[in-house]
């Protein structure tokens, strides 16, 4: 329930207004589950993405251009990926500080510091969503996603040219209203799509293939999350506070511990987001060969509308603060701006949104006539989500009230993270390195079957892991075969198995359930420890075919 407090206390609704912020990360997360599986191409999938120096045919668009030069002819592809990821979460024991215990008690008068609803709860959810263009956010009933290609060869100079449409990121769910884990997305969808891919590959010598790609693709990101407070006005704004004290206010109603405080909605897409990639494959003898791509970082100027909806609770509170004397120095404090005081607040908002840049290097040798094994050492520069900044048409009140709290709260580590109408999300991903191993073994003249396993290191520090992307380190298995029908046509298919999982005791993660007073982050399960887990069950299938 809300409560009345005294005014020098108005500090730690900080954690009302950055709720939101940390909310709408996750697609920078949600890359790393997705890199190279979205692609939907079941040799590279079965072969545990390890293909830099075995392109796989027409997808040598983005595993490698270089490979496209190994196509002869005309070819056509023509694929299907089918997807099926479960979202599961345990939240256990509260677990309260003796000094946030007292401060609470002091303040309000109650016997001890409340029970959270959320404690000794499960979230689980396996309901697909998708990020379109033109639909936006579109529940679907499976996530199905059908794309194709075409390489034609130039037999005069030989040269191979391509196109195709694929998915670099397609990742989406719903959970339930009623759900705990809506406090950390009940609507999250994000999608990249490159509908067109002018590509070419060459031979420069008779070892040696150079290729490159182009991509133009469509970028959306669509979030609808409910928000909470997890504490009361505890962290103080201690010169703020003195100053209200000696005008004598009376008690101004705050947000109490765990009322739900609104609900954010935004959309969000750009239709032309450039990138390139740059492939070498080297076959020095017909059992080895090597390969390396270079993936461009890609910036998606994406723009939309957003829409707040506050509850009763957060009216109350900043419909005290918009009255006199207060009224006169809100906008002293925040930058000129009053407070709106509007349950509904919508306008425009952007955000310039980085692909970050990708490189492999590889390796394929034949250890014997039927075998092959494919190994790939991966480097991705997550390093480049320092910061997302969220730029509003308009000052909205959970920024301002974040503002005046940057301003005049105490040092909370993450600098100056909000303006009236700008929201800077700090983030703290690092730069990864990883590897990947497959092996071919052919069967016999018209069957292969493919074995893979990447173990797919995290971008996410221990710190930072939260449920609206809750992937931390992952596992992909994968398996699959390939079916030469006859000399124009094959098959593939391939079934993947990735699974990852957190634990994150109270106060382990800035983003989760920090435990640290007027901390200004996402904090919906401060106090509770935090178990997570996703598991996704991959299928692909593709038909290639000379024409």
């Amino acid at each position: 329930m809300a409560k009345k407090i005294s005014s020098n206390t108005i500090g730690n609704i900080s954690l009302l207004s950055a709720g939101i912020a940390a909310a709408l990360f996750c697609s920078s997360a949600s890359a790393q589950l997705v890199q190279n599986i979205t692609i939907g191409n079941p040799k590279a999938l079965a072969l545990g993405n390890a293909v830099t120096a075995d392109p796989p045919g027409v997808d040598s668009i983005h595993f490698n251009p270089a490979g496209l030069a190994k196509i002869k002819g005309r070819q056509q592809q023509l694929k299907l990926l089918v997807a099926h990821i479960t979202y599961d979460a345990e939240f256990g024991d509260q677990n309260i500080p003796d000094d946030i215990n007292q401060a609470y008690v002091d303040i309000s008068g109650d016997p001890a510091y409340p029970d959270d609803p959320v404690a000794n709860t499960s979230s689980s959810t396996s309901d697909p969503v998708l990020m379109l263009p033109g639909s936006g956010l579109t529940p679907t009933p499976f996530l199905a996603v059908p794309f194709g290609g075409i390489a034609i060869e130039d037999p005069n100079y030989g040269w191979t040219f391509a196109t195709s449409v694929y998915s670099p990121q397609a990742i989406g769910y719903e959970r339930a209203e009623n759900d705990p884990g809506a406090f950390q997305g009940q609507q999250v969808g994000i999608s990249r799509i490159t509908y067109f891919a002018p590509s070419v590959g060459f031979n420069f010598n008779d070892e040696l293939m150079l290729g490159a790609s182009i991509g133009f693709s469509w970028q959306g990101l669509g979030i609808k999350t409910k928000f909470r407070a997890p504490e009361t006005t505890i962290a103080f704004l201690d010169q703020l506070g003195n100053e209200l004290d000696e005008a004598d206010l009376e008690l101004l109603e705050s947000i109490g511990p765990y009322d739900t405080v609104g609900t954010l909605e935004l959309e969000m897409e750009d239709a032309l987001s450039l990138s390139f990639n740059i492939g070498v494959l080297w076959e020095p003898t017909e059992w080895i060969s090597f390969g390396f791509v270079y993936q461009s970082e890609a910036k998606a100027d994406l723009e939309g509308d957003f829409t707040m909806t506050y509850e009763d609770a957060w009216l109350a509170m900043t419909d005290g603060l918009s009255h006199p004397p207060l009224s006169f120095a809100i906008p002293i404090l925040n930058d000129g701006e009053s407070l709106n005081v509007d349950r509904r607040e919508s306008g425009d908002i952007s955000l310039e949104y980085i692909v970050p840049a990708h490189l492999a290097f590889g390796t394929s040798i034949k250890v014997l006539p039927d075998l092959k094994v494919n190994f790939d050492i991966k480097w991705t520069d997550y390093e480049a989500w320092d910061s997302l900044d969220f730029e509003f048409s308009q000052p909205v009140d959970f920024l301002s009230v974040s503002n005046i709290v940057y301003k005049f709260g105490p040092a909370l580590g993450d600098g100056d993270n909000a303006d009236p109408n700008i929201m800077r999300i700090k983030r703290a991903y690092e730069s990864i390195w990883s590897w990947a191993i497959g092996f071919e073994y052919q069967w016999n003249d018209n069957m292969v079957i493919r074995a893979g396993y990447e173990p797919r290191e995290s971008a996410v520090p221990d710190d930072r892991v939260d449920l609206l992307a809750p992937i931390a380190y992952a596992d992909l298995y994968t398996f699959g075969i390939g079916l030469q029908l006859d000399a124009y046509t094959k098959i593939d298919a391939a079934f993947g198995y990735l699974h990852s999982e957190f634990d994150a005791e109270a106060g382990e993660s800035q983003n989760l359930n920090s435990t640290l007073p007027g901390r200004v982050v996402y904090n919906p399960y401060a106090f509770l420890d935090v178990k997570a887990e996703t598991n996704a069950y991959i299928l692909a299938f593709s038909y290639d075919t000379k024409f």
